[in-house]
């Protein structure tokens, strides 16, 4: 309380005398207060500035120096992996049978002694020391199966470096380095060691500077068993390091960051460190200095700066004091300056010269001050910015820069360029760069080259060069030219990358656009240009001609949608790798599609190569597929045209061999068809019946015939198949077989079945007019004899799998047959059982939505195909079609005798009905009623008639066959 009123009593008395005081002293007193004020925050605000610039640049060039260590150790740890797999390379296995000769080979090495101060030592598979040099006591004999490196190399390692640890036999710090022994099969007979002292080998000690511009401590760290490896303080080499969360920046660089920072180390002293990882040992450089010596700098720049500004308050106070009264106003004027300065009103200037001569060189005084403080920071600056420069340079672009002078010659490179070509920087100094020539360009490559160099002093392209060790490599390369001042040629620069891995991906992005993706074949378009350069080929040579074969699997589809596209791709992959066992090596074979495989056959004008490869494909693809425990049959459609006898360019020949191939399936598949001019001619005959079906449904030529179906036990008619008949007004009537797949790929069959159904309730309709269930127009059936019996007529109309992808609803049917007021019972649906393997989602949910609206569903041509016994599980089927192929000869083969009677037991096990096509004779009629066969219809019952015919032979239907 005392003191409080005593500094009180003090400020009062100082502020009375400061008001005894005269005008000009008290003026004189705040000038030069105020002076001072701004001298010292400015030299404050200097400061703090030079402050921040001294600590970027040490952290700058500690990293450099770390940076520089690392990178010797780097070549030191790869010279000794790599001077390790040279010795080891040398070793044969007769070596490792006999002690003294591989003594003998293991004392050439003499000179090895400076990499590896503690020897060589040769590790038999067993882990027992076989040899060493030079000698250790007690080295050979002992096991080293437990030493860290050891299983490491058994395991197929390259290098192991085992744990730096207290040497066994020489009891020092050591570091063992381990590579392979192999044999003749590339086997590891045994282990080749090198073993170097910690203490005091110089690929530890040398390498780290013994005196440095920053004072401080070098470690060598293995992240790996968190042990120092070696280190500028003795007393640490081997030691653990500190635990985990005593240094930060410490367990940083232990979990792999490269960098600086400042933390306090485990003696509990703030540092600088900065750390860098040795790629060949997985180790990690740290540096580590305390912050009081590395920042010791900035205190002494920032004692001298506010020294100098003490120094220049005293001079101005002084001078100010001595001249006040003549130099009042300027100083006065040079004060407010000031102010506004210190506030930052005004930016950092200098004074104006003015007043009298002391005060002119008060003034002055304070411009070479601010000149010289202003000095400092920029050349501060200035070496900020070359040291940080000189940091991202020797950080390494990833480009390959050389420079030569005028003539030439390899002035300098850079370390990208080393790695790059494998040259040292020693080995390219003063040499030209053609020693980097790969002959892969010619002469007038070069020439190129060099004009554009010499008139516009820049090239640019891609150039294939060869490295130090022989190998070839692609880089793109920019070389510009540096002029001086009179225009003559200084310097030239040449910047390069490695555009290996770009070349490898545009190979692959060929490949992938021209080959298929499964079999490896070429795809249409590679294909096309083989055959391209086949034909040009053909025509420059005499007597020779061009096979192609178009190889069609038959039935794949089937397969695909049964056994699954995994077991596809393995048959097709199976099937490529047959068909190409049976061409030459000038053949070609491409992939052209899911079942589609092309060859391309270029020989003399002799067919026999040509015909022997057919059959040899034919023969290779009927051979059984195996896949796990099942077995696969497949056959081949294969078509055939010669060049240029079957066609005069490229887009006819294979016109022509799709017209071959067609004409191979269509002949019952599983064959071979050369193209001839009969081909040619049903192929316009096809192409011309396409066109004449666009009009054949507007114009009326379309009939549907009907075929009964009866009983068998009674042999009533009491169902029939509705027919397309085309009656051609030129050609006459054409075949269903002919006419059905041209409006199927033309997509006519969607109106063409939309209208057979019309016509086929039209016929409905008309029988059921005299059907004992229709009431006043309208059936009754379901009110009269229940919903469970059966319709006592009912019409089969095919319906084609192109109509049920055509976007084609089932509610146009079931609306019709409502209009028509008769039972949807009158009308079934007969599809064939390859849409059902597809199990494509819209199928089941339009066969579900035709049973939801009351009509029932037949299954054609059962057996002939890739049979699944599990759609009839899934689908509700109210009948089974058994194709005509196995009622014609059941009567005489027992096998498809066997397979009528297994058809019609399983399908009323399933409680389905049976139909039986193409039954043509009474013995075949009599196997299949005897079988238990519900249905029958063929030739031996009735043949397809017009539908007058048709309704007059079913008569009227209100008697007893109603």
């Amino acid at each position: 309380m005392n003191r409080h009123v005593e500094r009180r009593q003090m400020i009062h008395a100082m502020s009375a005398v400061f008001q005894n005081l005269d005008l000009k002293t008290k003026i004189v007193a705040a000038c030069v207060g105020l002076f001072v004020a701004a001298i010292w925050l400015l030299a404050h605000d200097v400061a703090e500035e030079v402050r921040d610039d001294v600590k970027a640049v040490v952290a700058a060039e500690q990293t450099a120096l770390v940076e520089h260590i690392t990178d010797s150790l780097e070549e030191e740890s790869k010279l000794r992996i790599n001077t390790l797999k040279d010795v080891a390379s040398l070793i044969s296995p007769e070596m490792m049978g006999d002690r003294e000769r591989l003594g003998a080979k293991l004392a050439e090495f003499k000179h090895i002694g400076r990499l590896f101060n503690l020897g060589l030592s040769v590790v038999s598979r067993q882990g027992i020391g076989f040899v060493d040099f030079p000698a250790l006591k007690g080295r050979a004999g002992s096991d080293f199966s437990g030493e860290d490196y050891f299983p490491a190399i058994m395991a197929g390692e390259e290098v192991a470096i085992g744990r730096p640890r207290l040497g066994r036999f020489s009891n020092r710090p050591v570091v063992l380095l381990a590579v392979p022994i192999r044999g003749a099969a590339n086997e590891v007979i045994g282990v080749l060691v090198g073993a170097n002292s910690v203490s005091d080998s110089d690929f530890f000690t040398e390498i780290i500077p013994r005196q440095s511009r920053l004072d401080g401590e070098f470690h060598i760290v293995s992240p790996r068993d968190r042990l120092y490896v070696a280190s500028t303080r003795k007393d640490r080499i081997l030691q653990p390091l500190p635990a985990s969360g005593v240094n930060h920046m410490l367990d940083r660089y232990v979990e792999g960051y490269e960098g600086s920072g400042l933390s306090i180390n485990s003696e509990g002293m703030e540092v600088l460190s900065s750390s860098r990882r040795i790629e060949s040992t997985g180790w990690a450089v740290i540096a580590t200095i305390p912050t009081s010596v590395a920042f010791a700098p900035i205190r002494r720049l920032e004692f001298e700066i506010y020294q100098d500004a003490a120094l220049a308050s005293v001079i101005i106070a002084v001078l100010l004091w001595l001249f006040v009264r003549r130099q009042l106003r300027p100083l006065e004027h040079a004060a407010g300056m000031l102010n506004a300065m210190a506030t930052g009103s005004r930016p950092l200037s200098p004074l104006p010269v003015e007043g009298g001569p002391e005060i002119r060189q008060m003034l002055d005084s304070f411009n070479k001050f601010h000149e010289r403080i202003k000095a400092q920071k920029q050349s501060l600056r200035d070496n900020a910015e070359q040291l940080q420069l000189a940091a991202s340079v020797f950080d390494g672009t990833s480009e390959a820069i050389a420079i030569t002078d005028a003539e030439g010659l390899i002035v300098s490179v850079n370390k990208p360029f080393c790695r790059l070509t494998g040259y040292e920087l020693e080995e390219l100094v003063g040499r030209n760069p053609n020693i980097l020539k790969s002959g892969r360009h010619d002469s007038d490559f070069y020439a190129e080259m060099w004009r554009s160099i010499t008139a516009t002093g820049n090239w640019s392209g891609e150039v294939w060069n060869r490295r130090k060790n022989g190998e070839v490599y692609p880089e793109r390369l920019t070389i510009s030219t540096i002029y001086d001042a009179k225009g003559q040629i200084q310097r030239r620069v040449a910047i390069a990358s490695d555009i290996t891995e770009q070349k490898k991906a545009e190979e692959i992005i060929w490949h992938q656009a021209n080959h298929d993706l499964l079999t490896g074949l070429p795809n249409r378009r590679r294909f096309l240009d083989l055959l391209r350069k086949d034909l040009a080929r053909a025509d420059s040579l005499p007597d020779m001609v061009v096979g192609v074969l178009l190889i069609d699997l038959d039935r794949f589809k089937e397969v695909n949608d049964t056994l699954g596209h995994a077991i596809g791709d393995q048959l097709l992959l199976e099937v490529a790798r047959r068909i190409r066992s049976c061409l030459s090596e000038k053949d070609v074979i491409g992939h052209l599609g899911a079942d589609e495989f092309i060859v391309s056959m270029i020989d003399d004008l002799s067919t026999t190569r040509l015909e022997a490869a057919v059959a040899a494909i034919r023969m290779v693809i009927a051979e059984p597929f195996r896949s796990g425990s099942d077995t696969l049959h497949l056959t081949a459609s294969i078509g055939i045209t010669a060049y240029p006898t079957d066609g005069g360019d490229m887009e006819e020949l294979l016109r022509n061999v799709d017209q071959a191939v067609r004409e191979a399936k269509n002949g019952g598949r599983d064959r071979s068809c050369c193209f001839t001019e009969s081909m040619r001619e049903a192929g316009q005959t096809r192409l011309q019946l396409a066109n004449d079906l666009r009009e054949a449904l507007s114009e009326g030529q379309f009939e549907v015939y009907y075929q009964p179906i009866i009983d068998m036990p009674s042999r009533a008619i009491v169902k029939a198949e509705a027919l397309l008949r085309w009656r051609h007004p030129e050609r006459g009537f054409v075949s269903p077989t002919i006419f059905i797949p041209i409006a199927e790929e033309t997509g006519l069959i969607c109106d063409i079945g939309n209208w057979v159904f019309r016509q086929a309730a039209a016929t409905a309709r008309r029988l059921c007019d005299s059907c004992r269930y229709v009431v006043g127009g309208i059936c009754r059936k379901d009110d009269i004899a229940g919903p469970s019996t059966p319709c006592r007529f009912q019409i089969a109309v095919n319906k084609s799998p192109r109509q049920f992808f055509s976007g084609f609803s089932h509610l146009e049917w079931a609306e019709h047959l409502r209009e028509l007021n008769i039972s949807p019972q009158c009308i079934s649906i007969e599809v064939t059982e390859g849409l059902l393997l597809g199990q494509h989602a819209e199928v089941m949910e339009r066969l579900t939505k035709f049973r939801a609206a009351g009509m029932q569903i037949a299954l054609d041509d059962f057996g002939t195909g890739y049979s699944a016994m599990s759609y009839l599980k899934r689908f509700d089927i109210d009948y089974i079609k058994i194709d005509q192929s196995f009622v014609r000869d059941m009567t005489v083969d027992s096998s498809d005798r066997a397979i009528a009677e297994a058809i019609i037991a399983m399908a009323h096990r399933l409680g389905m009905k049976v139909v039986a096509e193409g039954i043509e004779t009474e013995e075949q009629y009599a196997l299949l009623a005897a079988a238990g066969c519900d249905f029958g219809q063929g030739y031996l019952f009735a043949k397809p008639m017009p539908v007058d015919q048709f309704e007059a032979l079913v008569g009227d239907l209100t008697d007893e066959k109603c």
